[in-house]
Order: C-alpha cells, then sequence, then structure tokens
C-alpha cells in the first residue's frame, strides 16, 4: 500500500500547470469515448480529435515528471507557462476561420469569386486570428478570384436553414471563368438547376 502511495505521490506531485491540463485531458477523452460508444460512429469525430490531443499530453506529462527533478520549481512552472500559452496562440491560429455569414429569407446564396479587389478588408476581425462579413443586404456577394482557394474560407448559412445542398465549382460566362459556391436550403439541387447555363446566367444577371 505505502509503495501505490509513493508512486501516486511521484505521478501528480509535486503539481505543475501539465498535472492540471493532462488530468483535464484525460477526464474529456474518457467522456469522448463514452459519446462513441453511446451514440456510435456520430460521435466518432470528437474522440478521434480529442484522443491524440491527450496522447500528446500524457507525452509531455512524462517529460515533465522527469524535470521535476533535474529543474527548479519555479523556472519549470515559468517555462510551462510560456510553452503551454505558445501552443494555446498557435492551435487558434491553426484553427481560424474567414468566415461569410448570411442572413437573408432567400432559399440560396451565391459567392462569386470574379472580383479584382482585396476583399479582406471587407471582413471584421473574429477573437484572435479570425475574420468574418456578416451579409445582411443580400444573398449574392463578389470576392476575391484568389479567396476561392483559401482553405480556411467558411460560407455560413442563415441559421434557420435546416438541410442545404452546396456546389462549388467553375462558371463559363462570355469567355470568362468565374468559381462559386452556390448553396440553397433544397434538400437535393437538381441536374438542370445547378448544371444549366440558364440558371447560372439567371443569377448573373441580377448582379451584373
Amino acid at each position: 500500500m505505502d509503495k501505490i502511495i509513493r508512486i501516486l505521490k511521484s505521478i501528480f506531485f509535486p503539481m505543475t500547470l501539465l498535472t492540471i491540463i493532462t488530468t483535464i485531458g484525460i477526464i474529456i477523452a474518457i467522456n469522448a469515448l463514452y459519446i462513441m460508444y453511446i451514440n456510435g460512429s456520430e460521435s466518432a469525430i470528437y474522440a478521434a480529435v480529442t484522443i491524440p490531443i491527450v496522447l500528446f499530453l500524457i507525452a509531455l506529462y512524462v517529460v515533465d515528471r522527469f524535470l521535476i527533478k533535474k529543474v527548479s520549481y519555479f523556472k519549470l512552472m515559468i517555462g510551462e507557462t510560456v510553452f503551454i500559452t505558445l501552443c494555446f496562440f498557435l492551435f487558434l491560429y491553426q484553427n481560424s476561420t474567414i468566415d461569410v455569414n448570411f442572413y437573408t429569407n432567400q432559399d440560396y446564396v451565391l459567392v462569386l469569386f470574379d472580383s479584382e479587389d482585396d476583399s479582406l478588408i471587407k471582413f471584421n476581425k473574429k477573437r484572435v486570428f479570425g475574420q468574418e462579413m456578416n451579409v445582411y443586404d443580400t444573398n449574392i456577394i463578389h470576392l476575391n478570384r484568389k479567396m476561392f482557394l483559401r482553405k480556411d474560407l467558411r460560407v455560413n448559412i442563415p441559421k434557420q436553414w435546416k438541410r442545404f445542398s452546396q456546389n462549388s465549382s467553375i462558371h463559363k460566362n462570355e469567355g470568362d471563368s468565374i468559381q462559386y459556391i452556390f448553396i440553397t436550403r433544397k434538400i437535393t439541387i437538381e441536374p438542370n438547376e445547378i448544371d444549366s447555363q440558364t440558371f447560372l446566367d439567371s443569377l448573373l444577371n441580377k448582379v451584373h
């Protein structure tokens, strides 16, 4: 019994920031596995994201337990504070997004990447690194051509839409190629709608 107590003390004491964070992470991981077990594959993504992060924290904690015997407690706490802060901001940066939020009563939204202007000046800052644009007065907007290639661009549909269909492609218009994102609240898009030159031309005529 005394040996078990000594092992537990060596694992948890002296406590550091990583002790607290790793413990919380393990609890979250267990909860994620439980949710996945109850809800099945629908919640698997939650566990798939959580578990690798927790395993990384456990690996760091092993290093933490080694350093606690070699480095003064004060220096270790300062080092961990700086390291965790940097990791936090790196996480925010890597997961930052550029959001286009539509607020409309129309049945569709259309984003055309046909502008030469710097579209980012139209966006407002969101949290630390993200940006967002709230679109209230129209359901069709123009963005810079290069923004179509951005992996962090998100087009967010009106909140009242329960279901939607999305199509991203290139539209040929008077010899010019226009990339676009078309989203409709219809469950399915008929081939004669989105693939029809006449259909897209009718939308483009509203804004040209």
